[in-house]
């Protein structure tokens, strides 16, 4: 028994050893492959920033290995963002699969403790070479490298009564979802399957939604309706996405909350002073506000209201890295109540984006102005406008 069990080690130890050498060369052939590139960095709409690149640091023995890229401090249009370090790590032995992407420029990695989409690593002409490298530690590790067979969900059958979406192409920017006209009912749904056709579109890529506009019009019976309903998207790389995730774990501090009362304040303030020269840009860039458009709802009040009105602010709650945000980070949800002579309902709410401790954009502004006339007129009921206010 002695002799089997010393025959059964001896039999290992060769197997054992190769896999270990395979674990030390295959890091040390990552770290340099890795650590020689300077990475693009991207903006939402996939334009890569000028003059700015990402540089890695590996680090990695055994079976495990930490990567941190270092962002330079950078603008992309009138947004600064600091310079961060981001940490990502790897247990070879759970991987599930890599595969090349982005005309065989980046290696993803996927499994679990990783990127839904997988992590992204940029490695330039040398990234066959990095794959084969990350395969090789992988496998001694136990791990899997075959890529499994990506299938685009389908786009969700439309009812006879949905309306049909189409996708144009916009050059430099991304793509634009164009809707016909169709109830507020079916928002919901039409959002839906703009988003189902946005990651159909992007591929192996992300999806990132965002400006979005529509016009609103009510029947005699009082039903509303969306027309003209654009919703934009474009496709971006996660493994240099500028956008920072907000930890699961962060909380608003006091002092969080009051800045964010004095942008949203200073904000409806110039809203109520017709002032879009220091207003528009309190709106995040990739919305694309027009002027037209940033003063509809300060018209319709200088049109209706009769005189001048107050307007209340309500913090409903923050959340970090919210699904179907145009970005990861850190948001605050806040209502508007107003009260105008001649308005029978002024309310909304305004979604706010916190890009740095003091530093905040609307992100979201979603404001409904109805006239007491509309309701005499019979364009809409009394009813159905204070339940605007209610949703």
């Amino acid at each position: 028994m002695r002799l089997l069990f010393s025959a059964l080690i001896a039999s290992l130890l060769p197997a054992t050893a190769g896999a270990q050498n395979n674990q030390t060369t295959g890091q040390n052939e990552i770290k340099a492959l890795l650590e020689r590139v300077r990475a693009p960095m991207y903006t939402a709409s996939g334009a890569t920033v000028p003059g700015k690149t990402a540089t890695y640091s590996f680090s990695g023995t055994g079976c495990t290995a930490r990567l941190e890229v270092s962002y330079p401090s950078h603008q992309i249009g009138t947004i600064s963002h600091a310079a961060r370090t981001e940490a990502t790590d790897f247990r070879w032995g759970t991987v599930r699969s890599t595969r090349l992407s982005n005309s065989d420029q980046y290696v993803v990695v996927s499994g679990p403790g990783l990127p839904e989409r997988g992590r992204f690593l940029y490695a330039g002409a040398m990234a066959t070479a990095l794959k084969a490298a990350i395969d090789r530690v992988v496998r001694a590790c136990g791990g899997g490298t075959s890529q499994p067979v990506l299938v685009s969900p389908p786009a969700p059958p439309a009812p006879p009564s949905q309306p049909a979406i189409r996708i144009e192409t916009i050059p430099g920017k991304g793509y634009a979802a164009i809707v016909g006209t169709f109830p507020v009912t079916q928002l919901a749904s039409v959002s839906d399957r703009i988003s189902v056709l946005a990651k159909q579109r992007c591929g192996r890529l992300s999806a990132r939604m965002g400006r979005y506009k529509y016009f609103t019009s009510t029947d005699a019976q009082g039903r509303a309706a969306l027309t003209q309903y654009r919703s934009s998207f474009s496709c971006y790389d996660p493994a240099t996405d500028p956008y920072e995730r907000a930890p699961a774990d962060w909380r608003p501090s006091a002092q969080d909350q009051a800045d964010l009362t004095a942008f949203a304040q200073r904000y409806m303030g110039l809203l109520d002073r017709s002032d879009y020269v220091a207003g528009m840009p309190m709106m995040e860039p990739m919305l694309e506000v027009e002027k037209d458009e940033w003063l509809s709802v300060p018209n319709m009040l200088k049109q209706h209201a009769g005189g001048q009105g107050r307007w209340t602010l309500q913090t409903l709650g923050w959340a970090n890295n919210p699904e179907g945000a145009s970005h990861p980070g850190r948001y605050a949800f806040v209502k508007v109540t107003g009260s105008y002579p001649r308005i029978a309902a002024y309310c909304g709410t305004l979604v706010i984006y916190r890009q740095r401790p003091g530093s905040y954009l609307i992100t979201q502004q979603n404001l409904s102005v109805i006239p007491e006339s509309w309701i005499s007129s019979g364009r809409t009921t009394r009813a159905e406008a204070l339940k605007t206010c209610d949703k």
